[in-house]
């Protein structure tokens, strides 16, 4: 674990804890990696790092959720040679209640922001110094992350809903509007580092409408059937992406959690939640090995290469 802090544009310094994963090649020998809800069974707790040079991923966990909340997926990546980072967003966190002020929703793509920053320009004294490319980031979130992803690529916010929240400030998006706030949404947050998004169940998209059309992609749409079934929000966000680039996976059986480490623990869904985890992971790493030019993923990406029985591929 590590921290980092800011200066958030309008309300001074911001903290987050930070969260790492990164390939080593040490098995044993050090303590089993616990993040305050479980016991990895494959991470251990600040191993050295690996010889080589790895491309970065972060990571935007869902609303009330924590930097850990995907560890599944965290892991997989870094056992395949990548370092991940993911914070916890302040305020918006498993013990900070269920409330989403006004701020939190610029906060988010902030934090990215700010951690990608982070990484790329670490201290010599950090473990991790030397050992992070410079090239682009694959960026991945889910839920209210996966808003928050969708904000990074470039999704423009609809200016009809901003200009609404003077009308209707009771809460979430426009509760603590202002025009400071609103001047941040209307400039939005795209992020030229990051090379590939990963949404992972993103929601939100009436912020968005049409300002969906100017993500700048490439987008892995993932979605679960049990949790946005079709006709929901799910298929808003995949029509208004208008780019041919874009690759959506539907987990079949799947639900909200599938996505998460608590698949199995807090929805009742069909679809096994290991298999879930195997989905999920194939195809964000082959996403993101795309994103680094790697052509062998090319057959998993295009469906001729079948991942699961339990998905289906949309294009």
């Amino acid at each position: 674990e590590d921290s980092l802090s800011y200066e958030d544009p309008l309300l001074g310094t911001r903290t987050l804890r930070l969260a790492l994963w990164y390939p080593s090649s040490e098995k044993s020998g050090a303590d089993v990696y616990y993040d305050g809800m479980f016991a990895s069974d494959q991470a251990i707790l600040e191993p050295s790092v690996a010889e080589g040079v790895f491309p970065l991923a972060v990571f935007s966990h869902g609303h009330q959720g924590y930097a850990e909340n995907s560890s599944f997926l965290m892991e997989h990546l870094a056992s395949h040679g990548w370092v991940v980072a993911a914070p916890d967003h302040t305020g918006n966190t498993t013990f900070d209640g269920p409330d989403r002020q006004t701020e939190i929703y610029y906060q988010r793509p902030l934090d990215i922001q700010a951690v990608i920053t982070e990484m790329q320009d670490l201290p010599e004294d950090h473990r991790l110094y030397s050992h992070v490319s410079t090239g682009k980031v694959l960026g991945m979130g889910h839920s209210f992350g996966g808003y928050t992803i969708l904000a990074l690529a470039g999704a423009s916010y609809d200016p009809e809903k901003i200009a609404s929240c003077t009308e209707n400030p009771e809460g979430g998006f426009c509760s603590t509007m202002d025009e400071e706030k609103a001047a941040l949404f209307e400039a939005g947050f795209f992020e030229p580092r990051i090379g590939a998004f990963v949404a992972m169940a993103p929601g939100d998209e009436d912020l968005f409408g049409a300002g969906l059309q100017n993500v700048q992609g490439p987008v892995l749409h993932q979605t679960a059937t049990e949790d946005q079934p079709e006709g929901s929000e799910a298929d808003l966000i995949w029509n208004g992406l208008k780019d041919g680039d874009d690759l959506r996976v539907i987990l079949e059986g799947g639900g909200h959690q599938s996505f998460t480490d608590y698949a199995d623990l807090l929805e009742d869904v069909s679809l096994d939640a290991e298999e879930g985890f195997r989905i999920v992971d194939a195809y964000t790493l082959a996403w993101g090995l795309q994103m680094e030019g790697e052509t062998a993923v090319a057959s998993v990406l295009e469906g001729s290469t079948e991942v699961s029985e339990n998905c289906t591929l949309q294009k």
